[in-house]
C-alpha cells in the first residue's frame, strides 16, 4: 500500500492500514509528519477544533492539555501517535510521488508503478503497489484569483501559505483578499503592527466563537439524536431540522450580541445578512472582530450598548486601530491603488491572498477523478469523496472539510470506509449522503460537509452507528454522552468491524465531560429539542405512509 503523504490524515491511515495487516509505504516531501500544521502554520498559532474532536480514536489527549491546543503542542500529539503505534519505520520522507500511472498486466495485483523522486538526491525510483492511499492534503495548491491590473500594483504580493510572523506587516498600508478563519487570524495580526488594515471579502463570513463562554468548545455544544441520526428520511432530507433552529440561533445572536448576521459580527457579514443554517462553513477565528466592529458600532446607539463585547486586551492596547472591510476586489489601478466594487479606492503597500487552496493531484497521469455535481470541480470522487465505485483500490482521504468540526477525525472515519470497500465488508453506500450542505460555493461546494451528517452517514453504511436499545443496556453514560454530544469517533467504534476496547470507556468518562460541562439551561435547551423533534419524527412516520397512499 502507498500512502502519499504524513500530515495527519496520512499517519492515521498509515496506522490503520498497519493495523489490518498490510504492508504500508508511506511518502512525504517534507522531514517531519504534521503536513500542513508544521509547512504553513504561522506565529501563535492554534486549533480552533478542540482537544476532544480532533483527536484520534485511539490516541486521547491527557487531561492537562488546553480545550484549543496550539500548533506546536499538536504537532507533538502527531509526534507521540507515530511513537505508540510504530510508524516511524512506514514512513519515508523527502520522497516526492512524481506520477502514478495504472500498470497494463496488473501482474500479482499490482495495479499501479508511482515514480518516487528522492529530494536529497534527485534520482528517481519506480515502485509498484496494489492500492493507493492519496493523504496530499486540501490545504496543499494555493488558490490565486485573477485580478485584473495585478501586474500594475509594485507593492508586495503573497499568498497567506507563505506567511510565518506579523512583523511582515509593520508600519504597512495592508490589504488581506479573503475571510476565511486564516484571513481573519491575518488582519488580527496585521492591525497589531499597522494602523492601516482592510478586509476584503466576496460574499461575506458567518463569525462564532470557537468557545461559548470560557470552558465549552464550539464544536462541543451540539447534539447527534434527532440532529444527524435518528431522524425520519423526509426530516432529513428537507432538513427541517436546519431551517426550525435558525431564526432561534438568529434571536439569541440578536440579543446576546445586538447583531444578528453573526455573533457580534457588525461588518463583513454575508451578503445576505442571512444567518442560515447548514449553507457555510462557519468562520471560529473571532479575534480580529473587535477591531473589524469598532466604526459600525460606533456609528450605531444600539451598537454601542454592546461595545463591552469588544473589551479585549488587544483592543485596549490599540483604541484608536481599525479594520476596515470591503465588498471585494474590482481591480488594480494603479501601483498602489486598488479599486473595490463600491468604487472606492485604497493605497496600500502588501496584498494578502488569503484566498485559500483548490485541489489539484498532478502526479495522477492515469485519470482525473471527476464528480457529477453542481459544481465546476473536478478532483474529487463520488463516493463519499473517498473513492470511486469503479476503482476501489484508489482513495483519496482528507478532502472534505466541515462546516463545524475538524479534518483529522473525518480522516480516520474515512480509512475505515475504504478499508471496509476494500476488503467487501460493504458493497456500496445504503442511502444517498445528508451531509451536502445547502450554500452553493462553485470552489468549494463539493468539499464542505455538514460534520455530523458526514460521519453518521459512513457509519451507517459500515454498520457501526450507535444503537440507543443496545446503549442503554451496556452503557447508559456513553449513550448520554452520544446523544447529547459531538460525533466523536469513539461512539463509531464501539460495534462493527473496528470496535475497539477501550472506546467504551472513553466514551463514558472523556466524552461525557463536554456534555456534563455545559451550562444547565443548555442541555434543558437541548433535550427539549430531541423531545420535539423525536415526537414530529413519529408523527411523520405515522402519517407518511397515509400521505403517500393518498397521493397515490
Amino acid at each position: 500500500m502507498l500512502v502519499i503523504g504524513a500530515g495527519p490524515s496520512g499517519i492515521v491511515a498509515t496506522k490503520t492500514l498497519k493495523e489490518r495487516g498490510y504492508t504500508v509505504f508511506t511518502v512525504d516531501c517534507d522531514a517531519q509528519v504534521g503536513g500542513t500544521f508544521r509547512t504553513k502554520s504561522y506565529d501563535d498559532g492554534r486549533l480552533v477544533s478542540s482537544k476532544y474532536i480532533t483527536a484520534f480514536s485511539d490516541l486521547r489527549f491527557d487531561a492537562d492539555t488546553e480545550d484549543h491546543p496550539t500548533i506546536d503542542r499538536y504537532l507533538k500529539y502527531l509526534e507521540d501517535y507515530c511513537d505508540a503505534f510504530e510508524l516511524w519505520q512506514c514512513i519515508h520522507f523527502h520522497k516526492k510521488v512524481v506520477q502514478i500511472a495504472k500498470n497494463a498486466d496488473e501482474a500479482n495485483g499490482l495495479k499501479y508503478s508511482c515514480v518516487l523522486r528522492d529530494l536529497d538526491t534527485n534520482t528517481d525510483e519506480t515502485m509498484k503497489f496494489h492500492a493507493i492511499c492519496v493523504c496530499s492534503g486540501l490545504h496543499n495548491t494555493p488558490f490565486v484569483p485573477s485580478i485584473e491590473g495585478m501586474n500594475l500594483f509594485k507593492g508586495q504580493v503573497m499568498h497567506s501559505s507563505n506567511y510565518k510572523t506579523k512583523s511582515i506587516f509593520k508600519d504597512k498600508r495592508v490589504l488581506v483578499l479573503g475571510c476565511g478563519e486564516t484571513g481573519l487570524d491575518l488582519v488580527y495580526r496585521a492591525v497589531q503592527e499597522s494602523p492601516n488594515v482592510t478586509l476584503a471579502v466576496r460574499s461575506g463570513f458567518l463569525s462564532v466563537p470557537y468557545a461559548v463562554g470560557k470552558h465549552v468548545p464550539l464544536d462541543t455544544f451540539i447534539t447527534n439524536l434527532c440532529e444527524c441520526s435518528h431522524l425520519h428520511p423526509l426530516v432529513e432530507k428537507y432538513k427541517l431540522k436546519w431551517y426550525f433552529t435558525t431564526p432561534w440561533i438568529r434571536l439569541a445572536f440578536l440579543i446576546g450580541t445586538g447583531s444578528s448576521t453573526g455573533f457580534n459580527q457588525w461588518a463583513g457579514c454575508k451578503a445576505s445578512s442571512q444567518v442560515l443554517r447548514g449553507y457555510q462553513i462557519i468562520n471560529k477565528s473571532t479575534d480580529a472582530m473587535p477591531f473589524i466592529n469598532r466604526v459600525p458600532k460606533s456609528e450605531s446607539m444600539f451598537g454601542r450598548m454592546f461595545s463591552f463585547l469588544d473589551k479585549t486586551e488587544m483592543a485596549a492596547k490599540f483604541p484608536d486601530r481599525k479594520i476596515d472591510v470591503k465588498r471585494n476586489i474590482k481591480s488594480i489601478v494603479g501601483d498602489s491603488k486598488v479599486e473595490f466594487e463600491d468604487g472606492t479606492i485604497g493605497e496600500f503597500d502588501l496584498i494578502v491572498l488569503a484566498t485559500g487552496y483548490k485541489v489539484d493531484f498532478d502526479f495522477m497521469a492515469h485519470q482525473r477523478c471527476s464528480i457529477k455535481d453542481d459544481f465546476p470541480q473536478d478532483s474529487l470522487p463520488t463516493e463519499h469523496n473517498i473513492l470511486n465505485p469503479d476503482e476501489v483500490s484508489l482513495a483519496y482521504i482528507g478532502f472534505v472539510r466541515p462546516n463545524v468540526g475538524a479534518i483529522p477525525p473525518m480522516s480516520e472515519m474515512q480509512v475505515f470506509y475504504w478499508i471496509s470497500r476494500l476488503e467487501g465488508i460493504i458493497q456500496r453506500p445504503t442511502s444517498s449522503p445528508s451531509y451536502r450542505l445547502l450554500g452553493r460555493n462553485p470552489r468549494t461546494g463539493i468539499y464542505a460537509v455538514d460534520y455530523g451528517a458526514y460521519m453518521h452517514d459512513l457509519a451507517r453504511d459500515m454498520k457501526c452507528e450507535p444503537v440507543i436499545s443496545d446503549l442503554l443496556i451496556r452503557s447508559p453514560r456513553s449513550l448520554l454522552s452520544w446523544a447529547l454530544g459531538q460525533a466523536y469517533v469513539n461512539f463509531f467504534r464501539m460495534r462493527g468491524t473496528f470496535n475497539s476496547a477501550n472506546s467504551q470507556e472513553i466514551c463514558e468518562n472523556e466524552l461525557l465531560k463536554p456534555v456534563l460541562e455545559r451550562p444547565f439551561l443548555s442541555n434543558v435547551l437541548f433535550v427539549s429539542i430531541i423531545g420535539i423533534f423525536g415526537a414530529f419524527n413519529t408523527c411523520v412516520a405515522v402519517t407518511s405512509p397515509l400521505l403517500y397512499y393518498l397521493g397515490a
